[in-house]
């Protein structure tokens, strides 16, 4: 599985503070080890929203991904609030 950060993703992880970006980063680095392996990803708050997959960044933020031809595709990253408004508008 490789990553892919589309242009919605890095323009959200850009407005956040550069402590909480390095933990979006770190945690997207290790999404592709733990994707499809429940036992692994557990602890990261892993789950779908419809057609999408969200990945908890610390207590409130959200990394949103869809997963196409075996690769991530970061789409957008944000509180839970803003995530549900995210997809909802898509």
């Amino acid at each position: 599985m490789n990553l892919f950060a589309l242009p919605s993703y890095t323009r959200a992880l850009k407005k956040l503070p550069a402590p909480l970006q390095e933990e979006a980063r770190a945690v997207a680095l290790r999404l592709p080890s733990v994707f499809g392996r429940p036992h692994l990803h557990g602890g990261f708050g892993l789950r779908s929203i419809g057609a999408y997959y969200e990945l908890r960044v610390g207590i409130r933020h959200r990394v949103l991904f869809l997963v196409e031809s075996g690769d991530a595709l970061l789409v957008f990253i944000g509180t839970h609030d803003e995530i549900r408004a995210y997809v909802k508008n898509r």
